[in-house]
Protein backbone atom coordinates (compact mmCIF):
# COMPACT_ATOMS: atom_id res chain seq x y z
CA UNK A 1 0.00 0.00 0.00
CA UNK A 2 1.22 3.64 -0.84
CA UNK A 3 2.03 5.75 1.68
CA UNK A 4 0.27 9.37 1.29
CA UNK A 5 2.50 12.13 0.35
CA UNK A 6 2.06 14.79 2.74
CA UNK A 7 3.24 18.39 1.03
CA UNK A 8 5.89 20.13 2.05
CA UNK A 9 4.47 23.29 4.93
CA UNK A 10 5.93 26.31 4.09
CA UNK A 11 8.01 28.18 5.87
CA UNK A 12 7.28 32.02 6.77
CA UNK A 13 10.03 33.93 4.98
CA UNK A 14 9.83 36.77 6.47
CA UNK A 15 12.42 39.25 5.04
CA UNK A 16 14.52 36.75 3.29
CA UNK A 17 15.91 38.74 0.10
CA UNK A 18 14.34 37.43 -3.18
CA UNK A 19 16.48 35.61 -5.21
CA UNK A 20 18.64 37.63 -7.83
CA UNK A 21 21.38 37.78 -9.87
CA UNK A 22 23.21 39.96 -7.62
CA UNK A 23 25.12 40.33 -4.49
CA UNK A 24 22.49 42.25 -2.68
CA UNK A 25 23.81 44.92 -0.33
CA UNK A 26 22.75 45.65 3.29
CA UNK A 27 20.97 48.57 2.15
CA UNK A 28 19.06 46.68 -0.29
CA UNK A 29 17.69 43.87 2.32
CA UNK A 30 16.95 46.68 4.74
CA UNK A 31 14.94 47.93 1.98
CA UNK A 32 13.25 45.19 1.58
CA UNK A 33 12.61 44.99 4.96
CA UNK A 34 11.08 48.09 5.29
CA UNK A 35 8.78 47.43 2.41
CA UNK A 36 7.45 44.35 3.93
CA UNK A 37 6.75 46.25 7.02
CA UNK A 38 4.72 49.14 5.25
CA UNK A 39 2.96 46.26 3.33
CA UNK A 40 2.15 44.31 6.37
CA UNK A 41 0.87 47.57 8.32
CA UNK A 42 -1.14 48.09 4.82
CA UNK A 43 -3.22 44.67 5.25
CA UNK A 44 -3.87 45.31 8.82
CA UNK A 45 -5.24 48.48 8.39
CA UNK A 46 -7.33 47.16 5.52
CA UNK A 47 -8.48 44.17 7.77
CA UNK A 48 -9.54 46.46 10.46
CA UNK A 49 -11.71 48.23 7.63
CA UNK A 50 -12.69 45.19 6.86
CA UNK A 51 -14.02 44.11 9.94
CA UNK A 52 -15.80 47.00 11.09
CA UNK A 53 -18.33 47.12 7.78
CA UNK A 54 -20.67 44.63 9.09
CA UNK A 55 -22.37 44.33 5.60
CA UNK A 56 -19.36 44.08 3.83
CA UNK A 57 -17.96 40.83 6.25
CA UNK A 58 -21.54 39.72 5.81
CA UNK A 59 -20.82 38.80 2.49
CA UNK A 60 -17.14 37.77 3.67
CA UNK A 61 -19.00 34.76 5.64
CA UNK A 62 -21.44 33.79 2.96
CA UNK A 63 -18.79 33.75 0.05
CA UNK A 64 -16.40 31.81 2.45
CA UNK A 65 -19.42 29.19 3.30
CA UNK A 66 -19.50 28.87 -0.64
CA UNK A 67 -16.56 28.00 -1.69
CA UNK A 68 -15.75 25.70 1.65
CA UNK A 69 -19.57 23.79 0.22
CA UNK A 70 -18.05 24.00 -2.76
CA UNK A 71 -14.46 22.50 -1.75
CA UNK A 72 -16.52 19.65 0.17
CA UNK A 73 -18.02 18.38 -3.49
CA UNK A 74 -14.76 18.48 -5.23
CA UNK A 75 -13.01 16.96 -2.28
CA UNK A 76 -15.38 13.81 -2.27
Amino acid sequence: MAKKSKLPVAKYSGAEPVSTAYKQTKEDIERQRRYAAEDGLRAIQRAEEIKEDRRLMGDIKALAQEQVSNLKKFCK
